[in-house]
């Protein structure tokens, strides 16, 4: 995920912005989450092709050689993923201490012998610097770690007010997809 992913869904901290009594500082918490479920139309374990099929169409792919339990897969069998996004993001208060950068991810899958499954995360953690504001446009330019600017046109004209150039912005996302194969019950 890059900053400008993250600065674009913050939006300047804009349409679910909420800001506690004793904070002046607006802050940001959204999560959303969508699920996928198809069936499983066809599996080849020679060439490790897989059709799945659901009420949006049919879509066809090699399986990547780290699906190890392939050969547990069946026609029949639904597929279900589920994608998880949050985002928080908060301003910092003047002299708090700017905490360092971070990024990590997670990998999980079924033991060998069950059905496929696995979980996939990606965790990133970083502080980006108020460069600009553009109050009249409401546009506020946020500059990443690395010197990247930014521009972002705010939701909430209240929240631009309680911006000021040099605020540090911390933004904690986190990306996550769950995959799970199961045979439908008769």
């Amino acid at each position: 995920m890059q900053i400008a992913r993250l600065a674009a869904v913050l939006a300047v901290l804009g349409a679910s912005a909420a800001s506690r009594a004793d904070e002046e500082k607006p802050s940001f918490h959204a999560v959303k989450t969508s699920t996928v479920t198809s069936k499983v139309k066809a599996v080849d374990q020679k060439t490790r092709m897989v059709t799945l099929v659901n009420n949006e169409g049919e879509v066809t792919f090699k399986a990547d050689d780290r699906i190890k339990n392939l050969k547990q897969m069946k026609p029949g069998d639904l597929v279900t993923a589920t994608m998880t996004e949050s985002l928080s993001a908060r301003v910092l208060k003047p002299g708090e201490s700017v905490p360092e950068a971070s990024e990590g991810s997670t990998l999980a899958s079924a033991p060998l012998g069950q059905k496929p499954a696995g979980y996939a995360a990606k965790e990133v953690y970083v502080v980006a610097t108020i460069a600009a504001i553009d109050k009249e446009n409401m546009i506020v330019t946020l500059k990443g770690p690395k010197g990247d600017a930014f521009p972002v046109k705010a939701r909430e004209k209240k929240n631009v007010d309680k911006l000021a150039v040099g605020d540090n912005v911390e933004i904690h996302a986190t990306q996550a997809l769950a995959v799970e194969v199961t045979t439908p019950k008769k």
